[in-house]
């Protein structure tokens, strides 16, 4: 059955000018409802910037009739997903639940269009959150060198002013200031809605005229709009802080959403670094034959580079983007990022890339629109910018586009008096060529079982019968293959999981299999890296291979036309690659350099500490995946060989294929043509025991310059996946720390107490064991307070059986989210393959209601009073030098 045309868009604008934009899609049993408001930072005056997305953050605090902390709790327990976001022309706020519980997302947002509450005290417990994320985000360097860089290319215009608003501001901003930014901007004519799912449009208006209709409306805010006057000159900021290397940004001023040059500039960006998403999702690793990333990614000279162009109202910025290798001049790659701009304005675009870069924006615009997710934010995007329309008619005005085209759109936009560049640059010493260079630049000192299967070709009769279509086979050569067929899906996410992960590195040796697993595409038999990436990016597909602790994972996505050209490929890479010498050095220096980035988050050396306190030398579990600095300088050519031959095969290979497959047959076809003569003698990875709890707590701190913020991760090894107590567990950790807005944690370390943006807890599953684990950003002198209260959260939970009302509701969210869990290709392919490593069983989708259903509160009390000793934990802290 071949993909359905699209559905039609029904739109209505009720009596108070609240527009109404409805698309059916009866593929899944779902419903996503989205809440516009035309105001983000565009509509923020001076001494006001942040005011909009410290708004966002108030519209959950409650109103008369939705107490503090209801809403996340009545769509968790319902089974849905929700979030609100804040940008730069738009607030909104989204729920995704199933189709029969459409009218508690009815009930939340017409609600609180009219009716939050602003209580002072909770306006300033907000406070110290939003200026923990503030600070989160400073902890990024790319974060404060893209602030900067805004604030150079919009010297009137208010895009100019930080989303997250400036720290002086979020200190002064009163509440009275919040709540008359609320009742100006918050009301039916500067609002629409966006629903998306498995309803009847005639039936749904009526729903939304009776909750929305008797709002009133107020005045459609006509603040004073500052226009950027044309740049005469280029402009150019300079950022020195501590940093692992330097990274450089520039901005060139571009045009509207609604500017009929629209379609070229995105056409540019793709010439320039490969087709992008219109909306959520869409498929990544696409570009690698792209300008930028061969003149400067290949080449050996950066670590990354990108561009971007996206649709604002007003006129806004095409954005180019650059992690430099440690030991690049920065003049280098400026130079070179000139040259590539020159001939964007210069030479025509040759057919060949040109149609390659179109390719890359249909499969795109395919990717992003899986899901009513997905769906709902791309037409209420459009809606906000353009109009709803443009989300269907951009594509094909983009497959309109010429090679002349995108020359007329570079020398219009992409020209050296149009644009702000921006460098930020290490403090360390030998790092000053870049102020020689640029002498005129603005420099910036300020400071993120189963039993055994038949070994068949064909689908195994044995399969266990289950409602989502799920289906197994095992190859002759011993892989096995899972699938969902879903016919009216246009494309396909294949995934294959080898057992060739982190454990077999050897102790002197550590980083091998992630190096090898990203030196795979650097060529082989029959490709060249550069012939590799043109194959893909011609495809509009992506293909990527990703070493994890256990496994190494190779991850495809395609339209499902070219499965088999794709399949071919992939079978190429993982069996045949030849580690060509050039190639191999230019991916060390990438490793060697994300280890340096690494080393300068927070958030990873946080993380770090905390797991060699769990797993302490020798053992396998305590190594950084990547590797470390002098074990990956001396991993040679024969070294990745040696690892590709004893650990890559298809012994405990396991792949799933999801999407238009046409059958499972069809793929297993597919892969017995391409892997059916693949040597079957790798080597079982070593085995791995859990080491013995520790006797006493322990706590190892790292110490980051220039940060503004620490990371806190706490937590301890416990039972396996297969373990009799797991549901138990992971259940009760799902009430601790992620229930709603973050659980007992999100509702006491940061709602109540105001410590932290975030403070979660999570359970990751293994075969031999898992690990519990609790994380938190704080400022760097609320560190103790946040641990003693993360461990009260522990203490409690261990002590006290949770309530009825917290099971009842996490039992609901556990059940109740399985098909938005299930509404992506992807999704799915990961449950698949899941399913099998667990041994879970194809039908234990089905199965887990009942598992989850007959919990209780003394089963939950139990495992975490056995499991999880706040006595014995690690604590791994990674922040600022002390004042």
């Amino acid at each position: 059955m071949p993909p359905s045309e699209p559905a039609a868009v029904f739109d209505y604008t009720l009596d108070n000018g609240l527009k109404v934009i409805l698309l059916e899609d009866h593929t899944a049993p779902l419903i996503s409802m989205w809440t516009w408001y035309r105001v983000g930072s565009r509509n923020e005056l001076p001494g006001r910037t942040g005011i909009s997305h410290w708004v966002e953050h108030m519209q959950f605090k409650g109103t008369p009739t939705l107490a503090k902390g209801q809403i996340f709790r009545d769509v968790s327990r319902h089974g849905g997903v929700l979030n609100a976001m804040t940008s730069y022309d738009w607030t909104a706020y989204y729920e995704t639940l199933p189709a029969d519980q459409v009218e508690l997302a009815i009930t939340i947002e017409s609600d609180r269009m009219v009716h939050s509450l602003y209580d002072p005290a909770e306006t300033e417990s907000e406070r110290t959150v939003i200026l923990s994320e503030r600070q989160g985000a400073e902890n990024r360097p790319t974060y404060l060198l893209y602030e900067k860089l805004l604030s150079t290319a919009f010297r009137h215009h208010p895009y100019g002013h930080p989303i997250l608003g400036s720290e002086h501001d979020l200190k002064a901003i009163s509440r009275a200031d919040l709540y008359d930014h609320y009742r100006l901007f918050y009301h039916p004519a500067n609002a629409f809605v966006v629903m998306v799912g498995d309803f009847v449009a005639v039936e749904m208006l009526a729903r939304l005229d009776r909750a929305f209709g008797p709002i009133k409306t107020g005045p459609i805010p006509n603040l004073t709009r500052a226009i950027e006057p044309d740049q005469v000159g280029e402009r150019r900021v300079l950022l020195r802080r501590p940093a692992p290397t330097s990274y450089l940004q520039v901005a060139y001023d571009g045009p509207a959403a609604t500017s009929p040059d629209v379609p070229a500039m995105l056409m540019a960006d793709a010439i320039l670094s490969g087709g992008k998403g219109l909306g959520f999702g869409g498929g990544g690793g696409l570009g690698r034959s792209s300008r930028l990333y061969k003149s400067l990614v290949s080449s050996g000279l950066a670590r990354g580079a990108g561009s971007g162009f996206d649709l604002y109202h007003d006129p806004f910025l095409m954005t180019i983007a650059v992690t430099a290798l440690p030991d690049s001049e920065p003049p280098r790659i400026e130079s070179i990022l000139d040259r590539e701009i020159e001939l964007l304005r210069s030479v025509d675009v040759a057919e060949d890339e040109l149609r390659r870069a179109q390719k890359q924006m249909k499969a795109q615009y395919t990717y992003s629109s899986e899901g009513v997710t997905n769906q709902a934010f791309r037409l209420g995007q459009m809606e906000i910018v353009d109009s709803y329309g443009r989300a269907e008619s951009l594509l094909a005005d983009i497959e309109r586009v010429t090679a002349a085209d995108i020359r007329h759109v570079a020398n219009r936009y992409l020209d050296d008096a149009n644009r702000s560049v921006g460098w930020l640059v290490p403090t360390e010493p030998g790092s000053g060529s870049i102020e020689s260079a640029y002498p005129d630049a603005t420099l910036v000192h300020d400071e993120q079982r189963f039993g055994q299967w038949p070994v068949t070709g064909s689908v195994a009769s044995a399969s266990p019968p289950n409602r989502q279509s799920f289906e197994r086979t095992v190859l002759a050569n011993g892989m096995t293959l899972l699938g969902q067929v879903r016919p009216r899906s246009p494309s396909v996410d294949l995934r294959i999981r080898l057992d060739a992960g982190a454990v077999r590195d050897p102790d002197d040796k550590v980083g091998l299999a992630s190096f090898t697993a990203r030196a795979l595409q650097r060529g082989t038999h029959s490709h060249t890296f550069d012939s590799l990436n043109t194959m893909t990016d011609s495809l509009g597909a992506s293909l990527g291979v990703d070493a994890g602790r256990n496994q190494t994972e190779i991850v495809m996505r395609c339209l499902a036309e070219d499965l088999p050209e794709m399949a071919k490929l992939a079978a190429d890479v993982i069996r045949r690659p030849i580690f060509p010498a050039e190639e191999i050095k230019k991916v060390r220096h990438q490793i060697l350099s994300g280890i340096r980035e690494a080393d300068n988050d927070t958030g990873s050396q946080a993380a770090r500490a905390f797991r060699q306190l769990v797993f302490p030398s020798p053992h396998r579990y305590g190594r950084r995946i990547a590797g470390e600095l002098d074990t990956v300088e001396t991993i040679s050519r024969t070294d990745l060989a040696a690892f590709h031959a004893r650990a890559y095969g298809p012994r405990r290979a396991i792949v799933a294929a999801v999407g238009g497959i046409g059958s499972l047959n069809h793929v297993a076809g597919l892969l017995e043509s391409h892997f059916g003569d693949w040597d079957t003698s790798n080597e079982p990875a070593p085995a791995i025991h859990y080491p013995v709890p520790p006797p006493a707590s322990a706590e190892r701190r790292a110490t980051i310059p220039g940060k503004s913020q620490a990371d806190i991760v706490l937590g301890l090894a416990t039972i396996a996946r297969n373990h009799p107590s797991y549901y138990a567990l992971d259940t009760a950790n799902l009430i601790l720390g992620r229930l709603g807005l973050m659980g007992r944690l999100g509702a006491t370390v940061r709602d109540q107490d105001g410590m932290a943006y975030f403070a979660t807890s999570q359970l990751q599953p293994e075969i031999v064991g898992s690990i519990w684990l609790s994380r938190a950003g704080v400022d760097p002198k609320n560190i103790d307070r946040a641990i003693d209260g993360m461990l009260a959260q522990l203490r409690l939970i261990r002590r006290e059986p949770v309530t009825t009302d917290e099971l009842d509701d996490a039992k609901s969210f556990l059940i109740g989210v399985l098909p938005i869990a299930l509404e992506s290709n992807g999704g799915v392919a990961a449950s698949l393959i899941n399913l099998e490593r667990f041994e879970l069983g194809l039908d234990y989708l089905d199965r887990y209601p009942g598992i989850i259903g007959q919990l209780t509160r003394e089963e939950l009390l139990h495992a975490m009073a056995t499991l999880l000793d706040p006595d014995v934990v690690a604590i791994g802290i990674a922040g600022p030098p002390a004042a």
